[in-house]
């Protein structure tokens, strides 16, 4: 069976503080936790509250240990909001809702960003940074908390069907034409906190996902083009004032407008 984690490169990605475990059972312990020196990407998902479908991506570059902003556009979230996911770090956000499989809630918190994917062939995608995934007419991601391949991307006609629900892949529309996989519940992998998140295509500015992060194709693209595995891509989504609340304490840059 050929089968691809969608948090492979979580393993790889390791900001430079202890493995901080589950991050909904545990509250932040960490005094001063910082993203690594190897981390020198960064996107920023911000909206305006944790039940708000519509927000904005900021994409840094650390230079000369500073994070410049590179460019920025609006993106949609899931239809109901944003829930506290499973990211590298455990983030102490008394109140916040905890996401959960099939509640429309896109996951909040601090995640590496994966492998690409897209309807074209590797040859025509020759040009993206990151490990690449064709989405063949086979290739589902499995979302039953209940398989062993909860929360993978496999081939339908080789991996066990020990799943009553999944995603296709390449779909009739343009949504998975160019795509990432953001590491929500990555690594140990808990059934039922979420699976099969991705950065994609979106409908329109005002229809929400079930709980991806969405955009133009054209920001899609610019995007892919800015990612690059080597740069240990981190992405922090998170509601404004949230956000504003654990910046410093986590290094992060300010925002256009937010200080």
């Amino acid at each position: 069976m050929k089968s691809f984690t969608i948090g492979l490169l979580a393993i790889f990605f390791i900001l430079q503080i202890p493995s901080p475990g589950k991050a909904r059972a545990h509250p932040a312990v960490y005094s001063k936790p910082k993203l690594g020196p190897a981390n020198t990407e960064l996107l920023v998902v911000v909206n305006k509250g944790w039940d708000d479908l519509q927000g904005t991506l900021y994409a840094f570059k650390k230079q000369h240990n500073r994070w410049v902003l590179q460019f920025s556009n609006p993106i949609v979230l899931g239809s109901k909001g944003l829930g506290l996911g499973d990211g590298v770090m455990p983030l102490s956000l008394p109140g916040a809702p905890v996401k959960h499989e099939g509640d429309k809630k896109s996951p909040a918190g601090i995640f590496t960003i994966g492998t690409a994917f897209g309807y074209a062939d590797k040859k025509d995608a020759a040009w993206i940074k990151n490990r690449y995934v064709q989405a063949f007419d086979t290739l589902i991601c499995v979302d039953d908390p209940q398989s062993v391949n909860y929360n993978k991307l496999v081939d339908k006609d080789t991996a066990k069907h020990d799943y009553n629900s999944f995603e296709h892949m390449h779909l009739k529309s343009d949504a998975y034409k160019w795509g990432l996989f953001l590491n929500h519940n990555s690594g140990k992998v808990v059934p039922g906190d979420g699976s099969c998140v991705f950065i994609h295509i979106w409908e329109n500015d005002h229809t929400g996902t079930t709980g991806c992060t969405a955009m133009t194709e054209d920001n899609m693209l610019r995007l892919l083009r800015f990612i690059n595995a080597k740069d240990r891509p981190v992405m922090v989504q998170l509601p404004i004032q949230s956000y504003l609340e654990i910046r410093k304490t986590y290094g992060l840059p300010i925002i256009p407008n937010y200080k």
